[in-house]
């Protein structure tokens, strides 16, 4: 396959030149010195990553970072550390997750050397119709604010379980769950500032948050949204802390809290849901196997269904396996390759779902048949058209958010937890007493059932069902030992975002602060998606456009967050991305 590819790209590349020959007497006639000015603009890495000699926190907010990377210091591990850094991410970060919402948590447990993927995304609840999301005239009400506001649209929340399970098998004697709330706790009482990502996210949101909260009572001040740098503080999140250390979970999924959520979603102002008492009551995680291949003499492990991200990351990197893209290097067919395995890899999802209810097919969707049949319609000289091949981008008005965090302690223990409220502050609906958001992760499911051919199909919501998401929390072994770690969240496809992290890392060499910073591109719908420093880059360009791509640019695509190891020195590196607030700190 590779030398087939190879003999074609070449012969190719030969008439390829003579239609750039205008363009290539334009570069000759520039100074080698400007050249290299201009590739270094391009794809240099001013910034600097974040090192460690014993430990490593990420997380999407410095307040987190500093409160998981104090509880490494006092003798807390990995578990104790995400767990502490999500809470506090709660508080401050309240639009992108929390305890109304889901999460997927990787670990890698030092003492066993296993890697473990536990499973804490919302569920349906039991009284779930497949035709609650339409209207009276039986067409699917807009998606927004109708379908992801209120109470309709909200899930079962699964992070509380999630993390206090995970929790009572890896974590510390040292940090009780309860006391891992505090920091948090001590955040929502005292107040701390507003944000650039939470005042932004305020400014978008702040007619579908006064739908629920007319008298704007809560991020607000005379009615008007808090801008960053001010202060706010939440006296009943605190609260709600503080029941939870001195009630533990069962005030949440059976006491005061169970009964607060499904009072909100049944008689809000907006739109009454289905969640119920029984429902909460009932909620169990699950413990899944990793999905698992190799790249690059690479072991990838990524969480599995009912996430998509790992399962589509896995792929790609299986179709750019055919390909010797350490060759093109910086190079258009770099770039057009990357592309493409979009295209085939992304562009059909319909095989993942909830493998509690659902028979998902990993070994043929990770099949190696499947990765070299479809690399062989690839060409480099001509982008594939297909209506097969549309990616399809999000619903409009869907804007999903997340949160990020990723720990190495010194044990050599490592937790990487991703998690979802769904869109900006959820279905804006608020927890009256508790303070916190539910979320509106229902709305992944089909609105119109009709669209659906197969009666049995995942895109039917069902009770108890989970909905599909995007996540893709995800480790890199080489040798039997962490080489990588990494995760993507925000708007735009992770399993796009992390694919271009990888092959900027593995595959171009990048360091880890360049391989986060390199300008990205993703496929969606029909449009090849460039960030300006990549776009501005007329050779590349042009290039891609003679290839027939239809290219358009866009800033910033996605947000990831990394830590590497580096075999020789043992130093970690982590890097927190530049396009997005957060931060990463070790010792």
């Amino acid at each position: 396959m590779k030398t087939l590819l190879g003999t074609a790209y070449r012969a190719r590349r030969t008439a390829d030149c003579e239609k750039f020959s205008s363009l290539e007497s334009t570069v000759r006639r520039i100074p080698f010195a400007v050249l290299v000015l201009l590739f270094a603009t391009l794809f240099s890495t001013p910034l600097q990553a974040a090192t460690g000699e014993k430990a490593m926190v990420v997380t999407s907010d410095s307040r987190a970072t500093r409160a998981a990377l104090e509880v490494l210091k006092q003798g807390g591990n990995a578990v104790d550390a995400a767990v502490t850094a999500e809470w506090v991410l709660n508080v401050v970060e309240p639009q992108a997750s929390g305890i109304g919402g889901g999460g997927l948590l990787l670990f890698y447990d030092i003492g066993t050397r296993r890697i473990l993927s536990f499973d804490g995304s919302v569920k349906a609840p039991a009284k779930i119709l497949p035709k609650m999301f339409l209207d009276e005239n039986g067409k699917p009400l807009p998606y927004q604010p109708e379908r992801n506001t209120g109470g309709l649209p909200v899930g079962v929340p699964g992070l509380l379980k999630l993390v206090e399970e995970v929790h009572a098998k890896y974590g510390t004697h040292k940090f009780p769950f309860a006391k891992l709330m505090g920091p948090a706790e001590r955040l929502a009482e005292g107040g701390t500032e507003v944000s650039a990502a939470l005042a932004k996210a305020l400014r978008e949101n702040a007619k579908r948050l006064a739908l629920l909260d007319s008298k704007r009572t809560v991020f607000f001040k005379n009615s008007v949204p808090l801008e960053e740098g001010q202060k706010f503080s939440q006296p009943e999140l605190a609260q709600m802390f503080r029941l939870i250390q001195s009630k533990g979970t069962a005030a949440f999924y059976k006491g005061s809290i169970a009964k607060a959520m499904t009072r909100a979603v049944h008689k809000n102002s907006y739109r009454a849901g289905l969640l119920g008492e029984r429902d909460l009551e009932n909620y169990t995680i699950a413990e899944r196997g990793p999905i698992h291949i190799t790249y690059q003499g690479y072991d990838l492990f990524s969480a599995g269904p009912p996430a998509d991200g790992g399962v589509m990351l896995s792929r790609g990197l299986n179709l750019l396996s055919h390909f010797g893209i350490p060759g093109f290097g910086q190079a258009p067919e770099t770039y057009h390759l990357l592309g493409e395995a979009q295209k085939i890899a992304f562009s059909n999802r319909s095989g993942v779902a909830d493998p509690d209810l659902f028979d998902v097919p990993l070994k043929e969707l990770l099949s190696a048949a499947w990765a070299q049949d479809r690399a062989s319609v690839i060409k480099f000289d001509q982008a594939l058209k297909s209506d097969e091949m549309k990616v399809a981008g999000p619903e409009r008005g869907k804007k999903r958010t997340g949160s990020s965090v990723l720990i190495v302690d010194p044990q050599g223990n490592i937790a990487v937890l991703a998690t979802t409220l769904g869109d900006a502050f959820g279905s804006a609906l608020r927890v009256p007493g508790y303070g916190f958001f539910l979320n509106d992760l229902l709305t992944d499911f089909t609105p119109d059932p009709s669209l659906v051919k197969a009666p049995q199909s995942w895109a039917l919501i069902s009770g108890g069902q989970r909905p599909r998401g995007p996540e893709a929390p995800t480790f890199i072994f080489k040798n039997g030992k962490p080489s990588l770690l990494l995760n993507a969240y925000g708007p735009d496809d992770p399993a796009a975002v992390l694919l271009n992290v990888m092959v900027q890392k593995i595959d171009l060499g990048a360091s880890c602060s360049g391989a986060v910073e390199s300008p990205r591109l993703l496929v969606q719908d029909r449009a090849l998606h460039m960030e300006s420093r990549l776009y501005d880059q007329e050779m590349i360009r042009l290039k891609l456009d003679l290839w027939g791509h239809d290219i358009e640019k866009k800033d910033p695509i996605g947000v990831a967050q990394m830590v590497c190891f580096d075999e020789g020195s043992g130093r970690i590196e982590g890097e927190s991305d530049p396009r997005a607030s957060g931060e990463a700190a070790g010792f």
